[in-house]
């Protein structure tokens, strides 16, 4: 058994309430920004309506305008308009303390089974705003992401101000998983390095800002061929706020990430960081 002390305010419910509003911010989200994409229009020389795939060019006979180049333009704007507005993330999870390179013994680590723990980010990109050039840009956006960690056959328990962990039979566990849903605020810098050679290949640096909305500890398991289930709601001693840095390479639309806490997230462990590791999809 391992007991961690800290200050905390406890709240033990069961309830199915966040998994709901969870979603439906989610669908707010990809409605949102349904919405603003087509809202765009521009207004030049001439003037362009959109219907579908088929597009109508007024021109005055005054002008000595070369009918069909719009359709150059078109394709640039078009790849400016839809440059990684939305963005998906899974990835690995893991735990690292900075007590391994101290190699202290008097520490207690997280019991958590790293191969089952994950990350899971949706980001919709609400801005962009072109740096020096087309091939460097920085945008701004909002987000949604849950952590799990699995706790194998970890029980957890919150008694006042402690975490408490109990080994219990694994035979009969389904599910021991402790779920962090926060908000983010995504700060992003992309560019192009080789855009002669290769303009399909994009890198990006990102400075992520998230907000813890609520913790979930998930406890499932079998008894006598009956399903039982223990749901705790808590923000576990996580910070409500932290800083985290992601690193992405994306080639098309299809890439890989690597993402790391830079400030405290957890007041239990103040010197254990997170980092995750995984596919993105950038559309």
């Amino acid at each position: 058994m391992m007991i961690i002390t800290r200050y905390c305010h406890m709240s033990t419910k069961y309830i199915l309430y966040f998994i709901h509003n969870f979603f439906k911010l989610l669908i707010c989200f990809l409605i949102f920004t349904f919405i603003s994409s087509l809202s765009n229009a521009q207004f030049n020389d001439t003037l362009s309506l959109k219907y579908k795939n088929s597009q109508l060019l007024f021109i005055s006979k005054s002008d000595a305008v070369d009918e069909w180049s719009f359709e150059e333009d078109t394709d640039k704007n078009q790849e400016k308009i839809n440059a990684f507005k939305i963005c998906l993330s899974i990835g690995k999870l893991l735990l690292k303390n900075s007590y391994q390179l101290n190699r202290s013994k008097n520490f207690e680590y997280l019991p958590y089974n790293q191969f089952n723990s994950s990350t899971i980010n949706i980001k919709v990109y609400l801005k962009s705003y072109k740096l020096s050039s087309d091939n460097l840009k920085m945008s701004w956006g909002l987000g949604l992401e849950k952590i799990k960690l699995n706790l194998g056959n970890n029980l957890i328990n919150i008694i006042d101000d402690s975490l408490e962990f109990n080994v219990a039979n694994s035979k009969n566990i389904i599910k021991n998983n402790l779920n962090h849903h926060y908000f983010t605020l995504p700060i992003n810098i992309s560019w192009i390095p080789f855009c002669n050679k290769n303009p399909y290949l994009n890198t990006q640096i990102e400075i992520v800002n998230q907000i813890l909305w609520y913790g979930k500890a998930n406890f499932r398991y079998l008894e006598n061929n009956v399903n039982y289930f223990t749901i705790i709601n808590n923000n576990f001693f996580n910070t409500r706020y932290y800083l985290s840095a992601n690193l992405k390479i994306i080639y098309k639309k299809i890439g890989a990430y690597f993402q790391s806490s830079i400030s405290t997230y957890s007041n239990l462990y103040p010197t254990m960081s997170n980092y995750s590791y995984g596919l993105t999809l950038c559309l």
